[in-house]
């Protein structure tokens, strides 16, 4: 399979990009956004995306992009924007107005966030969406990265909500409510997003009272949105094989892609 490797879209280190090319090409795009909490990942982890949809036919873009703590909110959401206006305007052949966005973990949240810029179809996998009602009821819990090693927890809930609240606290800087309101899709809700298929896992890092509760919301601006519960425990790329049939259907669909 053909593909480009590290194509640089802005001046920065993590301001690069991996293109998988399709030997059959639908004319479609997907733009997938790795997870990571906004401290960690990287696009070359997630090769075997750009190679699946690419054999679906997509031209396939895995966008790396800068990492907190060097920097911080919004330099991550600002770099997929600018990574989406350059594509737009490269020499890479496909329908500009047939582009997916893919999104796991943050990297969903970072898709959502997009997608109501720009109204294109989108699929998160356990994208984090409810922040601000998050965070202010767990006023108690510590952050940390590794809460058994640093807080000596032992119990799995409570490890996922030290780091849910660590890797909020890195990427803002603090929790001020400004703040946690400027990251979160929650309140940036309009008429504009896009078609929107959220994945998440029953009991995992990404709380799904939240996911339901940006569905509701959603609903309210009548957008066109579905959740699908995945049964376990797993997060984002952990239940890839369960949400792929279900995402390449959803893109075929809504970007007009035919057998």
């Amino acid at each position: 399979m053909k593909s480009d490797l590290d194509v640089a879209y802005g001046p920065g280190k993590l301001q690069k990009a991996d293109f998988y090319y399709p030997e059959t090409p639908n004319g479609a795009a997907i733009v997938f956004v790795h997870g990571g909490g906004w401290i960690r990942g990287d696009k070359s982890a997630d090769s075997d995306i750009g190679e699946t949809f690419a054999n679906a036919g997509y031209l396939v873009a895995l966008p790396n992009y800068r990492l907190a703590p060097a920097d911080r909110f919004p330099a991550a959401q600002d770099d997929l924007t600018s990574f989406m206006t350059w594509f737009e305007q490269s020499d890479y052949t496909f329908d500009r107005q047939r582009v997916g966005l893919l999104g796991a973990s943050v990297g969903g949240t970072m898709a959502i966030t997009q997608s109501l810029q720009s109204g294109q179809p989108v699929v998160s996998w356990s994208a984090i969406v409810d922040f601000a009602n998050w965070v202010q009821q767990h006023p108690t819990v510590k952050a940390a990265l590794d809460a058994r090693e640093e807080l000596g927890l032992t119990e799995i809930h409570a490890i996922h909500n030290a780091f849910y609240k660590y890797f909020i606290q890195t990427y803002l800087g603090d929790l001020t409510p400004a703040k946690l309101t400027a990251v979160n899709p929650m309140n940036h809700l309009t008429t504009t997003l896009g078609p929107t298929l959220m994945y998440n896992a029953t009991d995992e890092l990404s709380p799904l009272p939240g996911v339901f509760r940006f569905l509701e919301q959603a609903a309210a601006f009548k957008r066109d949105i579905a959740v699908h519960v995945v049964p376990g425990a797993g997060h984002a790329r952990d239940y890839t094989a369960f949400a792929l049939p279900g995402t390449l259907a959803f893109f075929n669909y809504h970007l007009q892609v035919t057998d």
